[in-house]
């Protein structure tokens, strides 16, 4: 089992982008898939990571998801503990704001999923992580396509405006950030944002 090296029920808002195995309708394929960029794991020791564990009553975690896999994941979520309330898109834009035309099976992609679920009680409660519905009206982030995935800043950004005297901690982290803990063994992939 991964020991995140994180306290434990402690954080207010975790945001996961599992290394989620692909496969691929031919060898051409690989070249794009996940594990051209990086060390994959297998759906079950996704499934055994204590992700649940790290949040605190009415934590709310957000899931990086692809399509092919989105109901397993929806599964993985309520096994840590975590039943999904709703989810939303990443709409990826090239630097000239047209959407970038990804991989798929039957579509070709311009977007990529998250799942989000949340714990009862808590912080909530007490209204430290609001309800993101307020504020996404789509539950769409429109955000620059940068290296293969390398979230967008328009998404932290967003999560650092709805919680922004919480705890906050980015599982697989590829980039260190000011009010974040990271976890990851690509957490210096990206050189770390400034802090404001």
């Amino acid at each position: 089992m991964i020991d995140f090296g994180l306290p434990l029920f402690s954080y207010d808002v975790v945001v996961i982008d599992p290394p989620w195995p692909w496969k691929a309708y031919s060898d051409k394929g690989l070249e794009k898939s996940p594990e051209a960029q990086y060390v994959t794991m297998s759906m079950a020791d996704i499934a055994a990571m204590p992700v649940g564990d790290l949040l605190a009553p009415g934590g709310m975690l957000i899931m990086w998801g692809t399509w092919p896999l989105i109901e397993a994941q929806a599964t993985i979520m309520r096994g840590w503990g975590v039943p999904p309330v709703t989810g939303g898109v990443w709409a990826k834009r090239t630097v000239n704001g047209k959407l970038r035309w990804g991989t798929g099976f039957v579509l070709r992609s311009v977007c990529e999923p998250f799942l989000i679920g949340r714990l009862k009680g808590g912080s909530f409660a007490r209204g430290k992580v609001p309800n993101l519905i307020e504020t996404l009206s789509d539950a769409a982030i429109d955000g620059l396509a940068r290296e293969h995935s390398r979230k967008p800043e328009e998404f932290f950004q967003l999560i650092e405006t709805l919680v922004p005297v919480g705890r906050r901690a980015d599982i697989f982290s590829r980039q260190r950030r000011p009010g974040w803990d990271g976890f990851g063994n690509e957490a210096e992939k990206f050189p770390a944002v400034a802090a404001a």
